[in-house]
């Protein structure tokens, strides 16, 4: 019982961290982002792709493994359908959020990739779990 509840304030935590990565201005988050785009574009890789797969996918699926494990107890389907519901919700209100935000641009596109990043966590997760329970029950 006490391992849900810390797994849903993970979970509650990292929504946070990600409203706040995605609320901030659009040049505040670019300069943070500088130690990783600026090697990589030397590298040839374009920014644009790399934002968007850093700040859309990988940095969703955190949320979609930790509520995963919140949801262990739950189906495997269940776990990954509400795990992406909740990556999908977040991201409803950051696009939404975002609109108001001049310095922000909100896009399909962005809630597509952050849905994603999420069902990639929650994959990796109820896969772990699914592990546990069977070396648990050996």
């Amino acid at each position: 019982m006490t391992q849900r509840y810390f797994g849903w304030l993970v979970v509650a935590a990292v929504a946070g961290w990600l409203l706040w990565m995605t609320l901030r201005s659009q040049e505040q988050a670019a300069a943070d982002l500088t130690p990783i785009t600026a090697p990589a574009a030397a590298q040839g890789i374009a920014i644009p792709f790399l934002i968007d797969f850093l700040g859309n996918i990988v940095v969703f699926i955190p949320l979609g493994a930790a509520a995963a494990f919140a949801l262990g107890n739950k189906p495997h389907k269940m776990r990954l359908l509400v795990a992406t519901a909740i990556g999908a919700t977040l991201s409803t209100v950051i696009e939404l959020l975002q609109l108001t935000i001049p310095s922000r641009v909100s896009g399909f596109d962005d809630w597509l990739l952050n849905t994603v990043g999420t069902f990639i966590g929650a994959v990796i997760a109820s896969i772990l779990i699914s592990r546990r329970k069977r070396s648990a029950s050996c």
